[in-house]
């Protein structure tokens, strides 16, 4: 076998890998991602409690976390503006649990907010239209985040 045959299949492995990566990130580099443009967007008088990730959140308050059976990735409340309840899903984690999550998590005065990753916006919503029913749930990218606030 030729060594130009086998570097260009290495080639072509690697710019699949990055394709694919693009709508499968890694779970806690969309939190991270999401709960940065969350810290930007909201002033100090708004709670912020964020799960698997270890960040300097005031207090990172557990006692903000709508859901029976289920603990939020992410939680914004606050008096003034929207408070959230986030999930946070890859491209490859749009399933049951996902859906039994959200629904977990409908409580008064939140909005539930799926994020995806940027390049999945696409892939959340066709998972949202297959079971959503009355309840709203919004879904976007970690930077269109903010707008729901």
């Amino acid at each position: 076998m030729s060594w130009t045959v086998v570097a260009g299949g290495l080639l072509a492995l690697k710019a699949l890998d990055e394709l694919l990566s693009e709508t499968d990130a890694d779970h806690n580099d969309v939190l991270r991602d999401a709960y940065e443009h969350v810290e930007q967007a909201t002033t100090e008088k708004a709670s912020i409690y964020v799960d698997h990730l270890n960040v300097d959140a005031d207090g990172n308050p557990r006692d903000a976390t709508p859901g029976d059976d289920h603990v939020p990735d992410l939680v914004v409340s606050q008096y003034h503006g929207q408070s959230l309840v986030i999930e946070v899903e890859t491209g490859d984690t749009l399933d049951g649990s996902a859906k039994s999550q959200l629904e977990d998590f409908k409580t008064p005065s939140y909005k539930r907010v799926l994020v995806v990753p940027d390049a999945a916006v696409s892939d959340g919503t066709a998972f949202l239209e297959e079971f959503q029913g009355d309840e709203q749930v919004v879904v976007c990218g970690p930077s269109d985040l903010a707008a729901y606030l």
